[in-house]
């Protein structure tokens, strides 16, 4: 009984955030398509959010938070990855809008009923009058084109353009990285100070510590990832590693400064990680991400 008293309001609260949600959507659309298209892609990674929940529970937690929120999460989790998306998108939508509006015409009258009535007025008697006249009217439309309507016209090419832009820009940022050999990446181990730190709860965690260690990593110049394994009991850790030039995939826990393995299936207890505090510490499944933690300054 006391579950359904919990599950009842979150179930009506998600009925209002997304009827809500709906009824913007619909207001946009009615407004203009290219206005709906632009939100539904800024709310479509909500579906790889949805995609993760464990239960029914996390799934309802996750609607509650509504799609902002957890657009918002992955922009801070996983922000290259993201702009990616969204640059992809974007450039896409602005390159159909422009093949759209290559067949519109480049200036319409503002007072078309009144143009047309004023041309219909002419046809008695001053035929040849409203020829000239129209055509003198279009060769300074044509004429007062200035480099501002132009640009105008094709707004949605500019755009296209700046994304594709933003989207190559986040290829190059990290050209200057290299993949390191087993040894330099064992020198650098060894070398790493970043398991000095103490560990904090709630201040200075598994997170912290992987942030730390990657970024060093790439001031050194090296290519490092931060790794996210998940435990049975919907736990997580976070650590990181490295794609070596020679020996491939090695792990590297961060806390220890050590080479881990990670191996789905079996266990991940090691030496003072056993602060994890998890009752099944078996390796569920693991994520790597080569984008996270930037450099900090």
């Amino acid at each position: 009984m006391s579950f359904w008293l919990a599950v009842i309001p979150v179930c009506l609260a998600i009925v209002i955030v997304y009827f809500s949600l709906f009824k913007i959507l619909k207001f946009l659309y009615q407004k203009h398509f290219l206005w709906f298209a632009a939100s539904v892609i800024l709310l479509s990674p909500f579906g790889f959010v949805l995609s993760q929940a464990q239960n029914f529970l996390e799934l309802m937690w996750m609607l509650v938070l509504t799609p902002f929120y957890g657009v918002f999460v992955l922009l801070i989790t996983f922000p290259i990855w993201i702009v990616r998306f969204y640059c992809s998108a974007f450039v896409i939508l602005m390159i159909a809008q422009f093949l759209l509006q290559m067949g519109k015409p480049v200036y319409e009258p503002k007072s078309r009923n009144n143009f047309e009535v004023f041309w219909a007025q002419h046809q008695i008697g001053h035929v040849h009058f409203a020829a000239r006249e129209k055509k003198r009217v279009n060769r300074i439309v044509r004429k007062g084109l200035s480099f501002v309507r132009g640009l105008w016209k094709y707004w949605s090419f500019v755009l296209a353009f700046v994304f594709l832009a933003a989207l190559a820009a986040t290829f190059v940022s990290g050209t200057s990285l290299r993949k390191p050999t087993i040894l330099e990446a064992q020198q650098f181990v060894a070398s790493d100070k970043t398991d000095s730190h103490p560990y904090v709860k709630g201040s200075y965690t598994c997170a912290n510590f992987a942030a730390d260690f990657r970024s060093n990593a790439i001031r050194a110049g090296y290519e490092c990832g931060c790794v996210f394994v998940y435990f049975p009991d919907n736990s997580s850790h976070e650590l990181n590693c490295f794609n070596t030039a020679d020996e491939g995939l090695v792990f590297v826990e961060p806390q220890l400064d050590k080479f881990v393995n990670v191996t789905v299936g079996k266990s991940y207890q090691i030496g003072d990680i056993r602060a994890l505090a998890v009752d099944n510490d078996t390796v569920l499944r693991y994520y790597i991400d080569w984008q996270m933690s930037p450099v900090k300054p």
